[in-house]
């Protein structure tokens, strides 16, 4: 058994044909919480798979579709669309957070095919053949926002076209008139993302010698395609209800050329507008760069690497700097004040303003690369030791696969980790990743069960699961662990997909004595691929000094209490079968001493239910005497609030973070701009807020506290430098 962990002890082995990483980082404002971003493996990457950079989607060809061709009758003529004098839009209501009225989202494609055949004797039996429409060529006044439709909600990267096919024509006359126009009704199907929906057009229509000329318009809804609502917690909401409209000019192919490409929205000249190289680019370096950069957590929603990359989306950019959406930054001023608020200056956002309606100009070349300044890139974490697991090949029979491994860092003297970088290989795979800290002790356990199902390491579920002696992580004393709820004991260090490097903040560190090691606890999730992973860690160790000070993560939770919306009849809406569905899914449920420990029942947490929104409260104490020095709050995609409050209803109340909007995509760590002395016994309150109408398309389920993102939780942590130190 010893052998599964003796293959993860190479400090120094780095796997064959590793990508090399950018060192171009920026430190985190309070690193050390970036555990907790893994935390309990909640903030998985959209389910991994799932997501793939918008980038790519920026990028299209404006080739015009292939339609279905008609075939002329007697006394028909078939006339073909043209594209450059043929569109279809669509117009709906958008309410951007921080506005105080809704605003209209207008997009347009030119990229239209399909043929009408008309015999102007008999204009009444017209018919009309699949008209198609390329979506993926949609464009509105923000290139970010296409962006994201086509990557998000139209998918149109996989579906490219819309279908229209015409069941029913009425409304025209018999002979038609040259020149006059006449209303006419169309019944038909629409075909959007692989989803088909019936759809009525109305409009006008008229002939003559140039051809068809035709304008009509379709009232919808998007979730009858299942795109919609769109939502962007934090930045803009639509409504369901979407028009159409058509506007159609065909033309006899016979006579006429009709053009198979057309020209797309870049084809204009950019000219105007503040300088990139001196004007933009910096604000991009110091404030967008770190985050956005390849393999960044930003990069997830936009990938910057080049001056190209911010040209495309220029507009994009006014839009989420104007509503104050980017640089994120959840947290509100009613707490204490939190140190390296990320912001812009009034002028920094009128200058992207100026230059995005300059179209994105450049003075630079396109490939000119977008990376963080010198001042943010030097604060990286060096990489002392590089450990890695064995290969491990999961299984498509266990979609969700914890796994936990030992890696096993070179330490001969009392030494401090100081900093971490973790380096994932199969990414698509990985939904994060957590580091327990654990003693010799428990090494010699984890020998025991590590490769007894004939593969590396061991099964495993929120934690380690080791038995015996903790580690000693303040000098000369045992762990004091949380008071009602140990949380994850010895937790120290985590990563979600595009996880920046962690250097520990206020000189902290983790105390490692010679033969402790470190847990990785890896959550796999398999779609319909499993591929060989051999994932690690890389390692900032200093040798111990009582001017590092041992920092500890105390995890307070609090229960949740979801019922279903009124009227739902899954049979997960029954709140017993639904926390035995989680029980039967990871072995356990967290809810049961939750509620114990925070003095609540079901029935009292969900009194004012009122199918929408829910809410908790847990009242705890901090655990022993120390200082905070920073916060962070966690929720899964339903979250609407969240509060974390030292001494709350008392005239020494200070609360120490408050989201009032809650976004599950920029889960954020936060530094206390005054770090507070607290005493053990210190009252300390959690409050949650959910809200079901964020994803109105989710199936129906009574939600409890658990690990999977269709749960939900109440979870917080602050990082504490305990006194006795």
């Amino acid at each position: 058994m010893s052998d599964q962990i003796e293959q993860s002890d190479g400090a120094d082995a780095v796997p064959p044909e590793r990508p090399r990483r950018s060192k171009l980082v920026r430190r985190l404002p309070f690193g050390v919480f970036a555990v907790v971003v893994a935390g309990i493996g909640l903030l998985v990457w959209h389910q991994a798979s799932g997501v793939i950079s918008s980038r790519k989607y920026r990028h299209i060809t404006y080739t015009v579709p292939i339609a279905p061709k008609l075939t002329a009758k007697k006394g028909e003529t078939v006339y073909r669309i043209d594209p450059t004098h043929s569109s279809l839009s669509y117009s709906i209501q958008e309410h951007f957070t921080g506005r105080s009225s809704d605003t209209t989202a207008t997009g347009v494609t030119n990229g239209m095919a399909g043929d009408i055949a008309v015999d102007a004797q008999h204009a009444a039996d017209a018919r009309v053949g699949t008209l198609v429409a390329n979506v993926e060529q949609f464009h509105s006044d923000n290139n970010l926002r296409d962006a994201r439709l086509r990557q998000d909600f139209l998918q149109s990267h996989e579906h490219p076209l819309a279908k229209f096919k015409v069941q029913s024509l009425s409304g025209l006359p018999g002979p038609a008139v040259m020149g006059k126009t006449y209303r006419f009704v169309m019944k038909g199907t629409a075909t959007v993302r692989g989803v088909t929906a019936p759809i009525d057009w109305s409009g006008t229509a008229s002939i003559d010698r140039a051809g068809v000329h035709a304008t009509a318009v379709a009232h919808t809804k998007l979730s009858n395609f299942g795109i919609g609502p769109i939502s962007l917690t934090g930045l803009v909401k639509s409504k369901d209800d979407v028009t159409l409209t058509m506007q159609i000019t065909a033309l006899d192919p016979t006579k006429h050329q009709i053009p198979t490409q057309i020209d797309g929205p870049d084809a204009k000249a950019k000219t105007g507008g503040p300088s990139f190289k001196k004007t933009i680019m910096p604000i991009l370096e110091s404030s967008c760069a770190s985050c956005h950069n390849k393999g960044q957590v930003g990069a997830l929603h936009w990938q910057l690497d080049t001056a190209k990359d911010a040209s495309l989306v220029a507009d994009g950019i006014e839009t989420v700097t104007q509503t104050g959406y980017m640089p994120p930054w959840p947290a509100s001023h009613v707490g204490v004040p939190l140190k390296d608020e990320l912001s812009l200056s009034k002028k920094q956002i009128s200058d992207l303003a100026v230059w995005a309606k300059a179209d994105g100009r450049l003075d630079v070349p396109d490939s000119t690369p977008i990376r963080p300044n010198k001042k943010v890139a030097k604060q990286t974490p060096r990489e002392d030791q590089k450990l890695y697991i064995p290969t491990y090949t999961g299984s498509l029979g266990k979609s969700n696969d914890y796994r936990c491994f030992v890696l096993q860092p070179k330490i001969t003297k009392t030494s401090y980790l100081t900093g971490y970088q973790f380096l994932p290989d199969q990414v698509p795979e990985l939904h994060h990743a957590q580091v327990f800290h654990i003693s010799q002790d428990q090494v010699q356990q984890a020998k025991q069960i590590s490769g007894k199902d004939g593969r590396p390491g061991w099964q495993c579920y929120g934690t380690a699961n080791l038995r015996g002696r903790g580690p000693q992580e303040i000098p000369g004393r045992q762990f004091h662990r949380d008071v009602g709820f140990a949380g994850q004991s010895h937790l120290v260090a985590g990563w979600v997909p595009g996880q920046l490097p962690v250097i520990y903040p206020e000189h902290g560190g983790v105390l490692l004595n010679p033969g402790d090691a470190l847990v990785l606890q890896i959550h796999y999730h398999y779609d319909d691929v499993v591929t060989p992973d051999h994932s690690g860690l890389a390692l900032q160790i200093d040798p111990y000094s009582p001017d590092i000070k041992a920092v500890r993560v105390v995890n307070p939770l609090g229960p949740v209490e979801i019922p279903c919306a009124p009227g739902a009849k899954e049979a997960l809406c029954n709140r017993d079968a639904s926390v035995k569905h989680t029980q039967q899914l990871y072995g356990t449920n967290d809810e049961a001493g939750l509620l114990a420990l925070c003095g609540k029942t079901p029935e009292m947490l969900t009194k004012n239910f009122d199918g929408v929104h829910a809410s908790s409260s847990c009242n705890l104490v901090v655990p022993e005497d120390g200082t905070i020095i920073g916060v962070f709050g966690h929720e899964h995609t339903l979250g609407s609030t969240f509060r974390m409050t030292l001494d709350a209803g008392t005239s020494k109340q200070k609360v120490l973070l408050d989201i009032p909007d809650w976004d599950f995509d920029w889960q954020m760590n936060y530094s206390l701009e005054t770090p507070i002395h607290v005493k053990a016994g210190e009252p300390l309150k959690l409050d949650c807020t959910w809200d079901r109408s964020i994803d109105p398309n989710r199936k129906q389920r009574y939600i409890t506290f658990a690990e999977d993102t269709e749960s939900e939780m109440c979870f917080g942590t602050y990082a504490l430098i305990p006194d006795d130190q």
